[in-house]
């Protein structure tokens, strides 16, 4: 990876014609060669921006070959908006959430959320060998367990009281591993770990009283991979296990405002957005972890009430209202923004989702909801028929 990303960087410093058109074919070949429709993001996407997020974005975007779209939309047809969570470790995060969503009802709008939950984290510490990842051995977790026994009631009581409220519980897998070179049996191994960990959360946890989980195998009908590392043999063992849809891909800016399609199992695929960030217009996933990266190369450097934490959201509040109003005045293809239960940067990525939210869910003909309401409206409706 790092001998491509020197190659890069100097088919750009030398200004070479020949070679930056041989890196446009190949990335136009990449791209293109795709089983399910859309680019995905791996885990590489991520370190190579983090290398030289201006310069060596320009040459991602070069590469773009992903095809715009056109869908035959009138104003009555619904604009989704998804907003989710990766993680669900921070109780104190799901409680702050809810109080937001139930503000938000007061004031007569309504928003959905789901959340991809990782199974560790329903482990204690002293129950971590329980758990084993494809390769790995017992006890290992990227992510850690659960720091405290007596976080782990609450955290089942906070999902329970989410899905009440309207929200999705979604798959995040268990121990966070990036399964990009994992094969099929893998994939059913974590599968099954993260089903177990759900299933026997009060025997693996004897030392507390754990209220039932009202989601797990029966319930959870979609995923995001960890690192959005995924494979051929993911796609197979998601229709194996009966999942509606997947979240791990990432749609290119050309791509941003197309709607979703299924994969040859009849899996909905529902990427991530993309956005422009800031004056220099830097492209990114619709993401706060790559938020964080860009602005602050993943460093806790804005403090709220400094200019800099200022201009951090005044930058991601336009990047979302960007995206929005792009999608909204043109195809009307879901707008979907994936979070974590962390408060990056003081919070400004959280106060920017929350001000976003607050500025376009209730809008009449926007519906601020679930992965799995939209792959309801998708299975009975149908996506928006093209203009050829």
């Amino acid at each position: 990876m790092k001998d491509l990303i020197r190659i890069l960087k100097s088919l750009i410093s030398k200004r070479n014609i020949a070679g930056m058109c041989g890196l446009f074919a190949l990335g136009l070949f990449f791209f293109s060669f795709n089983p399910f429709h859309f680019p995905t993001a791996p885990k590489k996407e991520v370190d190579i921006e983090k290398e030289n997020p201006i310069t060596l974005t320009k040459v991602m975007r070069s590469a773009e070959s992903a095809k715009k779209e056109k869908y035959l939309v009138s104003a009555s047809t619904p604009q989704f908006v998804l907003l989710s969570f990766d993680g669900s470790k921070s109780v104190d995060m799901l409680n702050e959430i809810l109080a937001f969503k139930q503000r938000l009802k007061d004031e007569g709008k309504s928003v959905h959320f789901t959340y991809f939950i990782n199974a560790a984290y329903f482990l204690g510490q002293g129950s971590a060998y329980l758990y084993q990842a494809p390769g790995e051995p017992p006890g290992k977790s990227m992510i850690g367990f659960s720091d405290y026994v007596k976080d782990i009631p609450l955290r089942v009581e906070g999902f329970n009281k989410a899905l009440e409220m309207g929200d999705e519980v979604g798959s995040h897998l268990a121990g966070h591993f990036d399964g990009t070179n994992w094969s099929e049996a893998d994939w059913k191994q974590e599968f099954n770990s993260f089903n177990l960990l759900l299933m026997n959360v009060q025997k693996n946890n004897p030392a507390v009283t754990i209220p039932k989980p009202n989601f797990g195998p029966d319930t959870i009908v979609g995923l995001r991979a960890p690192d959005l590392g995924v494979n051929r043999s993911l796609y197979k063992v998601l229709h194996d296990y009966h999942f509606l849809y997947d979240a791990s891909g990432a749609a290119s800016l050309s791509s941003r405002d197309n709607w979703p399609k299924k994969d040859v199992y009849g899996t909905w695929l529902v990427p991530l957005g993309r956005v422009s960030l800031g004056k220099s217009h830097i492209s990114t996933i619709s993401m706060d972890y790559n938020l964080w990266m860009m602005q602050s190369n993943v460093q806790e450097e804005a403090v709220k009430g400094t200019a800099l934490w200022q201009k951090y959201y005044d930058d991601a509040v336009a990047a979302y209202m960007d995206y929005f109003n792009s999608n909204f005045n043109e195809n009307r293809a879901p707008i979907v923004i994936g979070h974590h239960f962390n408060k990056w940067n003081d919070g400004v990525y959280w106060e920017a989702m929350k001000t976003f939210a607050e500025n376009v869910c209730g809008r009449e003909d926007v519906r601020c909801v679930t992965f799995k309401e939209l792959v309801g409206y998708l299975n009975t409706e149908g996506v928006p028929p093209l203009i050829k």
